[in-house]
C-alpha cells in the first residue's frame, strides 16, 4: 500500500498535462474560428487570395492541435474542437462554391465528417447572404444558379436523419428549409418586379 502516493502523483501529473493541452487547444480553436470567419468575409468582398491565406492559417493551427493531442482523442472530438472544424469546413466549402470547384472531401481539409456536414449546412447561410448582394445588383441569373446549388445542398442535408446526440443537424435542416423558401420567393418577386418595370417602360415609350 506504500505506492499510493506515487500513483496519485503520476495521475496528477498526467491530468495537469492534459489540462494545459486543453487550455492551449481552446486558444487554438478560437484562432481557427477567427481565421475562418475572416476568410468568409474576404470571400464576400471578392478578395479570394486573402481569404485563402486565412484558410491556410486555420488549417495549419488545426494540424497543430491534432499533432499535439494524438494521445488525447477526446480533446480532438470535443465540442470546442468540433466547432472550430465546423467553421473551417464552412469557409472551405463556401470558397469552393464561389470558385465553381468540386466540394472538398472531409479528409482533404482535415475535419471530421460531422463537422463537415454542419459546416456544409452553415455554408447555405453564406450563400443566402451572397444572394442578397446579387439581388441588389439585379443579377437574377446568378441568383437562380445559386438557388440551384443551395437546393442541391439542402436535398443532401435532409437525407441525414440521426439523433441529435450523434449530430445536431435538425435545427440547421429547419433553418435551411426556411432559407430555401425565402430564396424562391425572392426570385419570384424579383422576376415579377422586373416584368412590371419592363411593362411600365414600354408604356412610357409609347406615350413619348
Amino acid at each position: 500500500m506504500k505506492n499510493l502516493e506515487e500513483i496519485t502523483g503520476f495521475i496528477e501529473k498526467k491530468l495537469n498535462e492534459k489540462d494545459d493541452l486543453r487550455e492551449k487547444t481552446l486558444k487554438f480553436c478560437r484562432d481557427i474560428i477567427r481565421n475562418s470567419r475572416k476568410s468568409i468575409k474576404k470571400i464576400h468582398y471578392g478578395e479570394i487570395d486573402e481569404a485563402k491565406k486565412y484558410i491556410e492559417e486555420a488549417k495549419k493551427i488545426l494540424k497543430e492541435i491534432k499533432d499535439s493531442a494524438k494521445e488525447h482523442p477526446d480533446i480532438i472530438s470535443s465540442g470546442y474542437t468540433e466547432g472550430a472544424m465546423q467553421e473551417l469546413a464552412e469557409a472551405e466549402i463556401f470558397l469552393s462554391i464561389i470558385e465553381d470547384k468540386d466540394f472538398p472531401y472531409p479528409d482533404e481539409i482535415n475535419v471530421s465528417c460531422s463537422a463537415y456536414l454542419m459546416g456544409l449546412a452553415d455554408a447555405v447561410g453564406e450563400l443566402k447572404r451572397k444572394e442578397f448582394y446579387m439581388l441588389r445588383e439585379k443579377n437574377i441569373k446568378e441568383v437562380e444558379k445559386l438557388l440551384e446549388i443551395i437546393e442541391e445542398i439542402s436535398d443532401k442535408i435532409f437525407e441525414f436523419d440521426y439523433p441529435s446526440g450523434l449530430i445536431p443537424i435538425k435545427k440547421k435542416q429547419d433553418a435551411i428549409r426556411r432559407m430555401v423558401e425565402r430564396m424562391r420567393e425572392d426570385v419570384i418577386l424579383f422576376t415579377k418586379s422586373r416584368e412590371l418595370e419592363d411593362k411600365i417602360e414600354e408604356i412610357l415609350k409609347k406615350l413619348d
